[in-house]
């Protein structure tokens, strides 16, 4: 801005001046150039919902399962004895995580169990056919094992046949010990009976070899093609490495006229668990239309002072079918 000052004085036609006037100051306003509102961070289809738990509840989810006793919690990573982890869903610090803890066998038919789903955007998916993909990270403090009547539930994918009663379809679960994971089809052999492939029947279960890292964030992904016929498709990757694949399977029921046809499930769900209690943890998790970058995290920053373990229910099977990257068992 600046600041000018005038005087007025008058000249008739003889050229004789008047006295001047008393000053006027004025002072002109900032120049400035036009600005616009500042521009949203780009909209991502690919991601059809998100959560990192940063409102300090569950609320995001639709729905808490709970069984015996267990239960999932917000919880944040400071009060839980961890390393703070940068969000790489929001590129943001972390404070909030999920808790799913496993207290203690039920001592009744139903199991101790937490499930935790997330309905509208995956049953679009699965009665359209789309493919999607589901991710998370997930932190295991310590190493996990079952006894021989043991089995333990980490993920799964639900559907509802057409009368509405619903079944465990697929369960990733974790074998008794080292670590390992293993994928069951119709561990409860409520499945359609016909599969996973064409001319299958009973409940299936696959290993895969790669044991799931202690003491540090975990990233899994599964790529779900949802059918109710043989042209679905599954693919589970942890840390970038394909655990699991599997092509020409059903994955759900087939839609008739269900409101809700499938879901997943994050769990903390079995029985005969050591150590009692289990406790895991989930940030980050996504459906989406595509893959979810991955960044490795150093597990060289992330120091936990607690414990616990984990397990798996598996099925049999009588056929030598494998899958890339894992085996039938």
């Amino acid at each position: 801005s600046v600041l000018y000052s005038f005087t007025v004085s008058a000249v008739d036609a003889a050229g004789n001046a008047s006295a001047s006037s008393a000053p006027l100051s004025v002072t002109t306003p900032l120049l400035t150039t036009p600005t616009s509102a500042p521009t949203p961070p780009p909209y991502d289809p690919q991601v059809q919902w998100r959560t990192g738990m940063e409102t300090g509840d569950l609320s995001a989810w639709s729905e808490k399962v709970n069984t015996g006793y267990a239960d999932s919690a917000a919880v944040t990573i400071a009060s839980e004895g961890m390393a703070a982890r940068m969000s790489t869903l929001f590129n943001l610090p972390s404070a909030w995580v999920m808790k799913q803890s496993w207290n203690g066998s039920s001592g009744v038919a139903e199991a101790s169990g937490t499930r935790m789903s997330r309905y509208p955007e995956i049953n679009a998916l699965a009665k359209a056919g789309t493919t999607f993909y589901y991710s998370w990270w997930d932190f295991f403090p310590t190493t996990m094992s079952y006894g021989v009547s043991g089995w333990y539930n980490h993920w799964q994918i639900m559907s509802n046949d057409p009368s509405g009663k619903n079944a465990p379809i697929w369960v990733l679960g974790f074998n008794r010990s080292g670590m390992t994971m293993n994928l069951t089809w119709s561990p409860n052999g409520l499945a359609p009976a016909n599969g996973p492939h064409n001319g299958e029947s009973g409940s299936r279960a696959y290993t895969a070899p790669i044991a799931v890292p202690v003491g540090q964030w975990v990233f899994f992904e599964v790529m779900v093609t949802p059918r109710g016929d043989f042209t679905g498709a599954l693919k589970i990757w942890m840390n970038g490495q394909v655990l699991f694949d599997l092509s020409s399977i059903k994955t759900q029921f087939p839609y008739v006229s269900q409101s809700l046809l499938a879901y997943t499930a994050n769990n903390n769900y079995g029985a005969g668990l050591t150590p009692t209690p289990f406790v895991h943890y989930v940030d980050d998790v996504t459906v989406s239309l595509g893959r979810m970058p991955f960044v490795p995290w150093p597990s060289s920053s992330l120091l936990v002072k607690i414990s616990q373990s984990s397990s798996s229910r598996t099925g049999r099977a009588k056929a030598s079918r494998t899958c890339n990257g894992c085996s039938l068992r």
